[in-house]
């Protein structure tokens, strides 16, 4: 099972996703569409059924919601009927944990949770005023809505209780470690683009020195066993291309360099460039029905890549990348420990959803050899 994010904002974010326009419920024909397939258990968790009638009319609510367009339809649908049985078995093994456990969800828990949501909702388009505003709008019914919003609070109290039980780390120090080993890799890409710039003149030189007959071949001979571009397999040969499609330094100087001659070194974001323009070929303006065609030319290259200085990031915002990376990590290895002792059947569709199933444990040695002497 592949969960990514699980805590209350994976529900919040879901929620969110959801916005859109108010969806009417099903009318008697949807229902009557629905009661007249096959119905089967798609999942069931400890008891807790979730019907496929139920994933499919959750799909269509939500396709008109969100406006899914036909050529997007079906792999849309797919995809939700996924997320619909994932959320459903996340949500009720840790609902069920969390209610076992004495947890519970407070008005103060509810206000810390509707600010964070406004916050959150603020910077999507057409974002709710208010969480009530929401609840209205939400695809698949207000009283869904309410019910996992306040599901989304109990799991991510739980959550946070059973992190804060655990050994904690010491982000202050991984981060600042982290940093030193960033500036210490940013000297050697120092070094690294020093050595870059000596290949690269040194391959320039050969190129000088060869005979304009024999310098198309030379070329092709040096990017084959020098150049750090796939295009090396063939000779550094980019084929044909017109302005605007590679980086600024390299676009200025393959159309402004003659045909057939070989460029000095010239330095992008990939690092230094051998550059050779073999052919110009002028724009063509539109005649009949024969359309426009922009200026192109046809181009080899060698490249020496140089190694990049990565940005030193400030301590603070390390330490709060690495503590939300420690929580993720550690919610999903809770959850599949609940997953793993919690009693769930699905149908054939949903199969992955399931957990591996546990390796029996390996007989102690001593008790492998005192079985063989009985």
């Amino acid at each position: 099972m592949n969960i990514k994010k699980i805590s209350a904002a994976f529900f919040v974010g879901a929620m969110i996703a959801g916005c859109g326009d108010n969806a009417k419920d099903e009318t008697a024909q949807e229902k009557k569409d629905t009661s007249s397939k096959a119905d089967v258990a798609a999942i069931v968790v400890d008891g807790q059924t979730l019907m496929r009638s139920q994933i499919d009319a959750d799909i269509e609510k939500i396709v008109k919601a969100q406006k899914i367009p036909a050529q997007q339809l079906e792999y849309s649908k797919q995809m939700l009927a996924n997320q619909l049985a994932q959320n459903f078995l996340v949500e009720k093994v840790l609902v069920s944990k969390a209610k076992a456990d004495g947890y519970t969800v407070t008005d103060a828990d509810r206000k810390a949770r509707e600010d964070e949501f406004l916050k959150a909702a603020a910077k999507m388009p057409d974002a709710p005023k208010s969480l009530d505003e929401y609840f209205k709008k939400f695809p698949l019914g207000e009283a869904r809505a309410r019910s996992e919003f306040e599901s989304g609070i109990l799991i991510d109290k739980m959550l946070k209780a059973e992190q804060a039980k655990a050994p904690q780390k010491d982000f202050s120090a991984e981060a600042k470690k982290m940093i030193e080993d960033i500036i210490a890799k940013n000297k050697a890409c120092e070094n690294s683009q020093a050595d870059a710039l000596k290949k690269i003149n040194e391959l320039k030189a050969q190129l000088d020195k060869t005979a304009e007959k024999d310098l198309a071949k030379k070329f092709e001979e040096l990017a084959k066993e020098n150049s750090a571009c796939p295009s090396g397999q063939r000779g550094g040969d980019l084929g044909e291309f017109p302005r605007g499609q590679m980086v600024k330094e390299f676009d200025e100087a393959v159309f402004n360099l003659p045909v057939n001659k070989v460029s000095a070194p010239v330095k992008t974001q990939y690092g230094y460039h051998l550059i050779m323009t073999t052919k110009k070929i002028p724009a063509v303006e539109a005649k009949g029905e024969a359309p426009a065609k922009p200026e192109m030319v046809k181009a080899s290259h060698i490249l020496v890549k140089i190694n990049a200085p990565q940005d030193v990031p400030k301590q603070e915002d390390l330490e709060k990348r690495l503590k939300a990376q420690e929580t993720g990590k550690f919610a999903r290895t809770f959850i599949m420990g609940l997953i793993q002792k919690a009693k769930i059947t699905t149908s054939d569709e949903f199969k992955y959803l399931l957990p591996p199933p546990e390796l029996p444990e390996e007989p102690k040695k001593g008790a492998v050899e005192k079985s063989e002497k009985k």
